[in-house]
């Protein structure tokens, strides 16, 4: 579990704007958790029932907060490394949960039957890799949509925290989405975005190559100085998109 939380000044005016993001994650930065802490707080990606109890220990130990000041969860994107602690958290701090309005989307697609055959076909169009397997994704899939309170639009503003915007980020699941401050350059982008030690930073690949370079254009277009993926360490840099690669 690591935390970073400096002063940062980002704009022409020299206003001074500190980095709200905590990274909560094992040593090895195989899962990672993030907590904006702003007046109420926002957790993104609770992805495992440890990774909510490192929360608790960080918020109670280190930031002297209790969980009920917790008002949003936000999904980057519905697979379940992402997504296996939003139960225990939402019980513990009664907030809601929000996640792209793609999958949604893609659920009334199917005339919004949710029974095994529909369901199977999403996954189809979401997943990647072994996690294709039908018999072992759509349960949780459904599960985790029913989870859902708050349908997310691209640009769209964070409900209750306006200064974070929505970028909508197709590439790795059509759902994915990245969260984005202009004030702090912060940049949460789900698994859109990983790092690979010793490496450049990784634009998860899908088929669809003009989907996926929109993303990469609009990533670009940011001013970024603080990415945090969904796995990996944080990069802090002047622009640490730059040399990006991407998997096809």
């Amino acid at each position: 579990m690591n935390s970073d939380y400096t002063d940062y000044s980002s704009d022409r005016e020299h206003m001074l704007h500190a980095r709200r993001v905590h990274t909560i994650t094992d040593r090895f930065s195989m899962a990672n958790t993030y907590l904006i802490d702003e007046e109420r707080m926002v957790v993104v990606d609770p992805g495992t029932e440890l990774n909510v109890q490192q929360l608790q220990f960080y918020l109670q130990h280190f930031l002297h907060r209790p969980l009920q000041q917790i008002d949003l969860i936000v999904l980057t994107h519905l697979h379940p490394d992402h997504t296996s602690g939003v139960e225990m958290l939402r019980r513990i701090c009664g907030a809601p949960v929000a996640a792209s309005a793609v999958a949604r989307n893609l659920i009334l697609q199917q005339h919004g039957e949710l029974h095994s055959s529909s369901i199977a076909h999403l996954a189809e169009h979401i997943l990647a890799g072994p996690l294709q397997h039908v018999d072992l994704f759509p349960p949780v899939y459904e599960r985790q949509y029913k989870l859902v309170d708050i349908w997310l639009e691209d640009v769209a503003g964070l409900p209750g925290h306006p200064e974070w915007r929505v970028i909508s980020s197709p590439g790795h699941t059509p759902d994915s989405l990245c969260l984005y401050n202009p004030f702090t350059q912060e940049l949460l982008c789900g698994d859109t975005v990983i790092t690979i030690q010793g490496g450049a930073p990784l634009l998860r690949g899908s088929a669809n190559r003009r989907q996926l370079n929109e993303t990469l254009r609009v990533l670009r277009s940011l001013q970024v100085h603080y990415l945090y993926p969904g796995h990996g360490r944080p990069i802090l840099a002047l622009h640490p998109l730059t040399n990006i690669d991407v998997e096809w």
